[in-house]
C-alpha cells in the first residue's frame, strides 16, 4: 500500500514465500540481504537444574545430544540461520574461545547418557523410563506461536533417543515472566548481548533459585562464582579474556544450555526510493534501514516520484535483490 518504506524480512517464510508479487517482479520493491558479525547473546535451550531429573548431568548430556538444532535450521529455517558455537553466545572477539563448537545431534550418544542416568527401559510409547517409573519427558516453554514448527521438529527428533519434549506455549511477555519465576523445565530463549559478555546475571549463585533473575538454568557452583567475580574485577585485558574463556568452558562442561541459533544478518524489503551505496554493510549493522541503527541509506524523492508515476502508467523496472555477504560467517 506504500504506507511503509521498508519491512523486515528476517523470517524465512516471508523472504522466500512472500516476495513474488507484482511489486517485486516489476521492480517497484527491492530486496536487501546483508550479513553482519554483531554480538549474539546467550541462548538456546536452557535447562532448569532445580527441576526433577535435570539436576543429573547425564540427563543433561543426553538432552544435549538429542536436541537437533542443526536439523531444525536446515529443514525449518531453510538453512538461513546459523548455529551458535556456545550457549553463552558469539561475536565477542577474544572473549570467546575460538574452539567453541556446538554439540552434534547424536541419538545413539544421547541413549548412552540416558542409560547411565538410569533410563534404561523403553515404554510402550517409545519414551524411556527408569526403575521409579519416571518418564524421560520435559516441557519446552516458549513465547511465540511462530516458533511452534521449530520446537515440533525438535520434539520429533528427540523421540529417536527415547526423549519426549512437550510444547508449552505461553504467550509473549508472559513466557519470559514464567521463566523468570523459574517455573520452566526447559526454556527456548535467546537473550541480547553487548560487545562484552556478561556472566554474573546468568551463573553467579547470588542469582540462582531466585525469581526475577536471569539465572534461567538455576546452575551455580563456588568455583564458577570465583571465576565470575575475578572476571568482573579484572582490569588487565588479557587476563579478562582468559577468564572469559574459562567461564565458557566451565558452563559448557556443565551442559546446561543447548546452544541455539543466531540470525547474523539484516534482511528487508523496501521501495526502490530507499537507496544504499555499494558495500553498505558494516560488521555491526543489525538493521539496514532502521533510523536508530548504523544504516547507510538515504531517501531519493525524485526516485519516489518516478516510481509512483511508473506504477500508474504500467512501466516496470528490473527486479533487484542485493546480497552483501562480505561479513558472512563460514557456518552460514
Amino acid at each position: 500500500k506504500g504506507k511503509l518504506d521498508y519491512f523486515d524480512m528476517v523470517l524465512p517464510n516471508l523472504w522466500h514465500d512472500k516476495t513474488n508479487s507484482d511489486g517485486y517482479t516489476k521492480g517497484y520493491i527491492q530486496k536487501y540481504w546483508g550479513f553482519n558479525q554483531s554480538p549474539q547473546g546467550s541462548g538456546g535451550l536452557w535447562m532448569n537444574t532445580a527441576m526433577p531429573m535435570l539436576g543429573n548431568i547425564e540427563v543433561r548430556k543426553g538432552i544435549m545430544a538429542a536436541t537437533d538444532y542443526d536439523g531444525m535450521i536446515e529443514n525449518i529455517m531453510r538453512g538461513d540461520y546459523s548455529r551458535k558455537p556456545h550457549g553463552l553466545g558469539f561475536g565477542h572477539g577474544e572473549y570467546d574461545d575460538p574452539n567453541n563448537t556446538p554439540p552434534k545431534f547424536d541419538p545413539a550418544e544421547a541413549v548412552k547418557h540416558f542409560e547411565k542416568a538410569g533410563f534404561d527401559k523403553i515404554g510402550a510409547d517409545g519414551i524411556r523410563v527408569n526403575d521409579k517409573g519416571e518418564r524421560l519427558s520435559f516441557a519446552i516453554t516458549y513465547g511465540y506461536n511462530s516458533h511452534t514448527p521449530r520446537i515440533a521438529y525438535l520434539k520429533e527428533q528427540a523421540k529417536l533417543a527415547g526423549l519426549e519434549f512437550t510444547l508449552n506455549l505461553v504467550d509473549g511477555s508472559s513466557a519470559f515472566k514464567y521463566i523468570l519465576e523459574k517455573k520452566h523445565q526447559l526454556a527456548f530463549l535467546n537473550m541480547g548481548s553487548g560487545e562484552i559478555p556478561a556472566y554474573w546475571e546468568y551463573f553467579h549463585s547470588a542469582n540462582a533459585n531466585k525469581p526475577q533473575t536471569n539465572a534461567h538454568t538455576n546452575y551455580s557452583s563456588p568455583e564458577l562464582d570465583k571465576l565470575i567475580e575475578a572476571y568482573d574485577n579484572e582490569f588487565e585485558q588479557q587476563k579478562r579474556y582468559d577468564l572469559s574463556r574459562q567461564i565458557q568452558k566451565y558452563v559448557g562442561d556443565a551442559n546446561v544450555i543447548v546452544p541455539g541459533y543466531m540470525v547474523p544478518y539484516t534482511r528487508v524489503a523496501h521501495w526502490r526510493w530507499l537507496i544504499t551505496p555499494k558495500d553498505a554493510m558494516t560488521k555491526s549493522t543489525e538493521s539496514m534501514f532502521h533510523p536508530m541503527d548504523i544504516g547507510n541509506f538515504w531517501i531519493d524523492k525524485s526516485v519516489k516520484k518516478e516510481t509512483e508515476k511508473a506504477m500508474k502508467s504500467g512501466k516496470v523496472f528490473p527486479e533487484v535483490t542485493v546480497i552483501d555477504d562480505r561479513y558472512k560467517l563460514s557456518s552460514n
